[in-house]
């Protein structure tokens, strides 16, 4: 048997290692430290585009988001440049998101990865940009959470129905899994309770503000 040559075994690895390593840059944590705002420790805790809007404003949180979108796009645009099958090109994809949520660089959870997970959809099937759109203008009216949920846990079962190929349905549903499961988790000193552990992966809750007085509040859905 004859075995594949040790270049394409070096470059098919490889792009999933350079995607994860791109993916952990936490682009939305380098635009706080920049401003004085540290997301570990200030508003949800979540180093994420989201919490950086909330603290720093829309035109900061968006460049993040977009920056966290390239991490997952670029992965997969470089591998198919370089004529490699879908199959390697979604895996840089998917190492990318695995990276933006649990990032080496620090040492722990960071930020939810649904924009990353976006900019891989945008290199691999842009038209299911319509579904997680679609779901996104829907969270303004029925919370942001909610919307989020019901998008991503349906988006491998949609995949499936609108007949994409094999590479594209299974990082629909690995995307799937990893966002929820990175809901799922929430933030460092979470309670892992089930009722609380269920309530963060279907409304994407993060730990309480608090208040003045020292009691804390339920974040807003």
């Amino acid at each position: 048997m004859m075995l594949e040559p040790m270049p394409d075994i070096l470059t098919n690895a490889g792009a999933p290692l350079i995607g994860y390593l791109l993916g952990a840059v936490p682009f939305a944590l380098l635009i706080g430290r920049m401003l004085g705002i540290d997301l570990r420790t200030e508003g949800t805790g979540n180093v994420g585009a989201g919490n950086l809007t909330k603290l720093a404003g829309l035109p900061y949180g968006a460049a993040a988001a977009i920056l966290d979108g390239l991490k997952g796009l670029l992965p997969v645009l470089v591998a198919r440049r370089l004529g490699l099958a879908d199959g390697v090109a979604a895996a840089g994809g998917v190492a990318a998101v695995i990276g933006h949520n649990w990032s080496i660089y620090l040492r722990s959870r960071s930020g939810r990865g649904m924009a990353t997970s976006v900019g891989v959809l945008v290199g691999l099937a842009p038209s299911l940009m319509v579904w997680t759109g679609l779901w996104a203008v829907i969270g303004w009216w029925i919370g942001g959470g909610l919307g989020g949920f019901v998008g991503w846990a349906l988006l491998g079962p949609v995949a499936v129905m609108a007949g994409y190929p094999r590479p594209v349905v299974m990082t629909a549903f690995t995307l799937s899994l990893i966002v929820l499961l990175r809901r799922a988790q929430g933030q460092d000193g979470d309670s892992f309770e089930w009722r609380d552990v269920a309530e963060r992966v279907v409304w994407d809750t993060d730990r309480p503000e608090t208040l003045e007085d020292g009691r804390a509040e339920r974040p807003v859905r």
